[in-house]
């Protein structure tokens, strides 16, 4: 069982096609342990899109205890939780 996880967002963007956010740094705030459920108001911002499907990219790096740091890339709908550690 891993005792030493980091996880570091390094870029992250909200909403549909001509209409995204940089949420970077709202989703590294709003991390709960290894999960982050994607909606404006998790992320704390104003819904760039409202009414349509909107979606969230996400480039993470994750260290685990002294392993070498390795990178995550997830694209994920509206309200999913995006799990970073399974």
């Amino acid at each position: 069982m891993p005792t030493n996880i980091k996880i570091t967002i390094v870029h992250a963007l909200y909403g549909k096609k001509g209409q995204t956010v940089d949420v970077t740094k709202e989703a590294q705030e709003a991390l709960a342990g290894d999960d982050l459920t994607i909606s404006p108001r998790k992320l704390g911002i104003d819904d760039p899109a409202p009414g349509e499907i909107k979606h969230f990219a996400v480039k993470a790096r994750i260290s685990i205890d002294d392993a070498k740091p390795y990178l995550f890339v997830y694209i994920a709908d509206d309200y999913e939780t995006v799990d970073f550690i399974p």
